[in-house]
Formats: structure tokens, sequence, C-alpha cells
């Protein structure tokens, strides 16, 4: 078989994880009827002490926000040397947006959020269309007039069919014309679905000259999926609720990988050979690239200002459920690739840094994305069997000596069981706190017209009480998506682009993101050759 199958903590050959150790709940019992018991309740129990982690490192990056909401950083940056004098004058961020089908009136709300900067002066925005684009040329000369004096003039103009081509032909250029300064100059890779906070380069600019380890780690801002996200069906905001709790309390406080919209020193990407053209996680992928680089683990650190990126979307119901089952299935396929791409890789990094990460790795994507709530639904189904298995399990015991638990002992393992799960609908009483304390942020900093994502007592009730089955909905699709990754192997890999329809069509229903720009300069657009989305295109 493959190496993809490590992904799940497999022996090799074996789909051992997939076909025995997620439906143990629903046979062990047979054999040994307390390693059954404990073994569920470990599991409940080890799935919300973890949510418990995630929950309170989330509500401390809520309040380090809501701390250092109206800072600001600009005049924070230290000028007291003439080389600090330098560094602070010739500051330039590098903003990289790949596109290929995206309406442009998605594309335009986000390039509205850099042009409202406060540093937008400091800005090189590179937007790489591919060849394969609807009206390629009519959309980047409508994007060069629209935004002719909103960020640094530069004229950047390349060749470009992902994040990998896109930043070479933009670092080309800026060496062409003499403004290739490593020391004063940052990268930021983001969609084209994707809101900023008015401060947020002005806070990664005063990050990256003070920090004494600047060119050694990333940049991640908390991502929240508010953008329309109060019209999408109950799944689709559940797991955008969550994916924005686990960026919050998993994925940057250890460390595990950046995600959609992420900063770097330039100096870091150039050695980590920039983005992997072949794997279509290039956030993920670039995290593992960067470890090469330095032989060791790459730090995360965190803006303290939300971002918005969209969630899946669809204009019918049906295009909904499609677009998200879609979308969830080539994220776990992307992951997997990811982790074959690390195994394949594995002695080009320190030991101990590879290990680490490995860990970390299988226990996000593995325990906690896929097999922790299908874990439980099976020892859920197994209580619900209990009565059913008694005569076998009997049987059994004359063999084996393991005799089923009594009336009274299978009461208590039932509600230490379903205490696991009342104790995790509490962890999602606080993401959807969490939620909401992002919607004000959103609206305090003006990045949303106030009260254009909120919702009703009764819908936050209802996608509350959904939001387990929406987990385990998340949690089937990735089951079947590391099947099909494990028989058919790479042909499964690829970029299917997400639709961003839905967007369009919640923006047309009437909101409006209002920026103005004051600052002259030029925003250039780079046309890629090979417009079809081809695994080295659209990787």
């Amino acid at each position: 078989m493959r190496w993809n199958l490590l992904f799940f903590g497999l022996i090799q050959r074996f789909l051992i994880f997939d076909f025995i150790i997620i439906p143990l709940p629903l046979w062990i019992d047979i054999f040994c009827p307390i390693f059954a018991a404990v073994y569920g309740l470990f599991v409940g129990w080890l799935g919300a002490f973890l949510l418990t982690v995630c929950a309170w490192r989330s509500l401390q990056a809520n309040y380090l926000m809501n701390r250092v909401v109206d800072d600001t950083w600009e005049d924070k940056i230290p000028r007291n040397t003439e080389e600090e004098r330098r560094l602070a004058d010739n500051l330039q961020h590098l903003v990289m947006m790949c596109g290929y089908k995206e309406p442009m009136e998605v594309i335009c709300q986000s390039i509205d959020s850099l042009a409202a900067q406060s540093t937008a002066h400091r800005l090189i925005v590179v937007i790489g269309l591919e060849e394969g684009t609807p009206d390629v040329a009519e959309k980047a000369a409508r994007l060069k007039e629209r935004y002719a004096r909103s960020f640094k003039r530069r004229e950047i103009r390349g060749k470009c069919s992902n994040a990998n081509y896109t930043m070479r032909a933009a670092v080309t250029r800026l060496e062409e014309y003499g403004d290739l300064d490593l020391s004063c100059t940052t990268a930021t890779s983001c969609d084209t679905d994707s809101i900023f906070a008015p401060r947020y380069f002005e806070n990664l600019g005063y990050q990256f000259l003070t920090s004494k380890k600047a060119k050694e780690v990333v940049w991640q801002a908390p991502l929240y999926y508010n953008h329309y996200l109060n019209d999408r069906p109950f799944y689709v905001r559940a797991i955008g609720i969550m994916r924005a709790a686990y960026m919050l309390g998993f994925l940057i406080p250890f460390n595990i990988n950046t995600m959609s919209i992420f900063s770097f020193s330039l100096d870091l990407c150039i050695k980590g050979e920039f983005f992997h053209a072949h794997y279509q996680m290039d956030d993920i992928i670039y995290t593992l690239t960067c470890m090469q680089a330095l032989q060791k683990r790459v730090e995360i650190l965190m803006i303290p200002m939300p971002v918005i990126s969209g969630p899946t979307s669809g204009t019918t119901q049906c295009e909904e459920f499609s677009e998200w089952f879609r979308q969830s299935e080539r994220w776990t396929i992307g992951a997997c690739e990811v982790f074959h791409y690390f195994v394949v890789k594995r002695r080009r990094y320190n030991c101990s840094a590879a290990m680490s990460y490995g860990t970390w790795f299988v226990i996000y994507y593995g325990f906690i994305l896929c097999s922790l709530t299908l874990t439980g639904l099976a020892g859920f189904i197994n209580y619900a069997l209990v009565n059913a298995k008694r005569s076998t399990i009997d049987d059994m015991a004359a063999h084996t000596g393991q005799y089923p638990l009594s009336d009274a002992e299978n009461t208590g393992v039932m509600i230490a069981g379903f205490s696991s799960l009342a104790w995790t609908y509490i962890i999602f009483m606080i993401f959807f706190y969490l939620d909401k304390e992002g919607c004000k942020l959103i609206y305090h900093l003006k990045m949303k017209p106030q009260g254009a994502e909120d919702t009703t007592f009764c819908q936050n009730f209802k996608d509350w009480i959904l939001m387990w089955p929406s987990l385990v909905m998340y949690s089937c699709v990735s089951y079947w998506a590391i099947l099909k990754v494990a028989f058919y192997g790479k042909r499964v890999c690829g970029h299917d682009p997400s639709s961003k329809e839905g967007l369009k069509a919640g923006q047309a229903m009437g909101e409006v993101l209002a920026s103005e720009t004051s600052t002259s300069a030029e925003v250039s657009t780079s046309v890629c050759p090979g417009g079809d989305t081809s695994e080295d295109d659209r990787a």
C-alpha cells in the first residue's frame, strides 16, 4: 500500500485504523467487556479534554484581540538607530493573491480591504490570474483601473499559475528594480475571499521589525468564516465555527500549520525554496518547507487581528451540500498528501522536530478531525446494542472468562459516556460565544456593516444542537476521503477550486464593503499561462 496509510497510524499494507480502531467499541466488548468500557470512556473524555484545552486557548486569544483592538503599531516601531530608521522607512509588504474563476465582486471586496489598510502605501499587491480565467483580460484591466492609486507603486508582471510561480515572479521583478531588501520585506499569501482588519499589516510590520527571530517564524491571524455565514446551512455554519475555534485553540498555539491567510519573511520564503508546486495544500506544505530550511519546528505567531475567510457556499441547498462535501473531502485528501510528503522527506528534518510535528499532525488531523466523533458514535451505538449482544457475550465468557458487566455497571458507564458528550456541548457553547465575540470585533473594525452577520437565538440554538451531528458528517467525509487516498493514491489528489458564487449572491443582496483610498500607487496583475486546473497549475 502507500505511505499515506501511516497518516492514521496504520501498519503499512493494512487499513487497521479505518476498519478496526474506529469501530472498536462495536465489537471488542464481545471479547473483553471491561476493556470496551474503559476504552470508550477514555476516548470520550480524552476528546472532551482536548476540546477544553482548545476552548481555553481560544478564550485567551479572544481576550488578547479585544485588549489591543484599538492599538496603533506604526508609532511603536523603533527608530533609535540609523539602521532601525532605515528598516522602518523601507518596510514593505508583498501580498500575493491567486485567482481563477472567482466573481469580480468577491475579488474586489478582498482587495478593498487591502486598500483600506492603515499602511496601504507599504503594500505591493500581486494578483495572479490564470490564463483560463473567464474574461481574464477584462478582469485585469478593471483591477488596474480600480486600484490605480491604492498601493505602493510597483509594476510586477510575471508568469504565475499558483502561489509558487506568483511569488517567484514577484521576487524576480523586485530584484530587477533594485527593491529586493530581505531585511525589511514581508510576504503574505491570501485567498480571493479574504477581508483583512485595517491594521493587519501595521501589526505585522511592528512584529517583523521588533522580533529577534522574525526570519524564523510565520504569522497567522485568527480566521473567521463570517462571510454571509448566517445565510449558510447548519452544517456549513457549524464547521465554520469549529474551524475558527480550532485555529485559535490548536493550529496557532501548538504550531501545527498555517491556514489560508498567513504571513512570513520573504527571506524565509526564499530559503525554503518558495512553495511546492505539486501539492494542493500550499499553506501546510509551506510549514514543512520552512522546517527543512531551518532544521527545527517553525513557530507560528499570532497577529491579534481578525481576518475573514469565505466559507463553502452555493446558490441552492443542493449546491451548498455538494460544495461542502467536495471541499471537506479535498481538505482531508490534501492533509493525507501533505503527510505523504512529510514521511517521504523525513530524513531532511531534524529528528526531534520531525517527531514532535508528526505527533501533533496525527493527533489533530487523524484523531480530532476524523476519528474522535466517529469512535464516540460507535460507542453510543454499542450502548443501544448492549442487550442484543448479551447472549453472545455470555457465550464468549465461557471460553474467555471475561464476563459481561452488571446492569449497574453498564448504567454507570453509559452515564459517564454521555457526560463527556454533555461536556462537549458546553465547549460548543463556548465556540458559539467566540463566534459572537468575533463578529463584535469585525463590526468594531468596520470589516462588515453592523448586524450583517447577526443570527437569532433560535438559529443559534438549532445550530448548537446540530453541532455534534455536523462534526459526525464531517468525520464521515474524512473517513471516505482517506479510503479514496489509500486505494487511488495520487489520482485523487488535486486542487478543485471552491465556488464563490454563493458569496457573490450574498453580496448582491445588499452588503457593500466601503473603502476610501488616498495613497498614490499602482496595482499589477499577472496573467498566468496554462489556465486549466492541472496539477502543476492549481496544485
